[in-house]
């Protein structure tokens, strides 16, 4: 019998769906944040990753073994490394908040977090639109819309940033604050990565 074909689409699009789970569960966390329980939700937050891992390894291994992938190899792997990378940047969040040994939660944290749900979406969104190219106008305007949530997760960013340092005087705390907010910066440029990535895909395949 032969063997069915991957789609490669399909598990980019399966990736983002993880991450879209791991931004709910950092919403619900920050949310109601009890720091008693961060290494329950570490574990809950590592199970979507690893999954995100194994399908990144999957794909890799069937690429290897593809005669004639839908679009050229380098991009699949890239665009492989970068949806990998969103799963990544929103496990090491809260690994930050076990590290740094996290009480409460700053109260700008839940808006940027809200910021991140968003840019997962819109991220997801045009995973799902990308298979094919075939609305290109509608693919370009959704890689300007994820820039764009990107531009406002940098200027929430800067905000936090800035906060932080003009109303702290305790080093290591504004240190470690100051490196969970770079963490979350992470988020937002992750899938801007992603994002501009799909842009040079559709460019070459257009």
């Amino acid at each position: 019998m032969k063997k069915e074909k991957i789609d490669y689409f399909a598990h980019f699009v399966t990736v983002t769906e993880l991450a879209e789970k791991q931004a709910e569960l950092l919403g619900r966390i920050t949310d109601e944040y009890d720091p008693s329980k961060v290494s329950d939700y570490i574990k809950e937050m590592h199970s979507f990753e690893h999954k995100a891992d194994q399908l990144k390894n999957q794909m890799i291994t069937e690429l290897v073994k593809d005669f004639l992938p839908p679009i050229e190899r380098e991009d699949i792997m890239l665009l492989a490394d970068l949806y990998d990378s969103v799963c990544d940047s929103l496990d090491d969040v809260m690994l930050r908040f076990y590290m740094y040994n996290i009480k409460e939660l700053r109260q700008d944290v839940r808006t940027i977090v809200s910021k991140i749900q968003q840019i997962c979406r819109e991220l997801g969104n045009l995973t799902k639109e990308m298979k094919g190219f075939k609305a290109i106008d509608k693919l370009m305007n959704m890689v300007t819309l994820v820039n764009d949530i990107e531009d406002e997760g940098d200027k929430l960013y800067i905000e936090a940033t800035h906060s932080l340092y003009a109303e702290h005087t305790d080093s290591n705390k504004t240190g470690a604050w100051a490196n969970i907010y770079s963490c979350l910066e992470e988020c937002f440029d992750s899938c801007e990565k992603v994002a501009d990535e799909v842009k040079t895909v559709i460019i070459k395949n257009c």
